[in-house]
């Protein structure tokens, strides 16, 4: 089973013809950056996106923001498909994630957004 993007995959993306469907993980561009992220609700005018290891929901985003979803990655020399690559979040993950921020924000290194 593989697990969700890693550290220098890289994702291909094709472009949106339709409104983003819930679990789909989409590319998107937010105010000072692009983000591939798992679409969590979408109604066909905004979508609320939330990385697969990340406690919270990003804020709605209008779909026009929304630059198309992902479709395979290449992680190393294999070339995955979604279905191979894509199992969303995984509670490990989260619970690393969120030791993480704790312990930057106990050494006083927060990032300021």
């Amino acid at each position: 089973m593989w697990p969700s993007l890693r550290a220098g995959d890289v994702a291909e993306v094709e472009p949106l013809v339709e409104a983003p469907r819930p679990g789909e993980v989409v590319l998107a561009r937010f105010e000072s950056s692009l983000v591939l992220h798992r679409v969590r609700w979408c109604d066909g005018r905004v979508c609320a996106l939330r990385g697969d290891n990340g406690g919270l929901e990003d804020p709605p985003l209008p779909v026009i923001r929304i630059l198309g979803r992902a479709r395979r990655v290449r992680r190393g020399g294999a070339l995955l498909d979604v279905e191979r690559w894509d199992v969303g979040p995984r509670r490990l993950g989260r619970w690393r994630v969120t030791v993480k921020r704790r312990i930057a924000a106990w050494l006083g290194r927060t990032r300021t957004p």
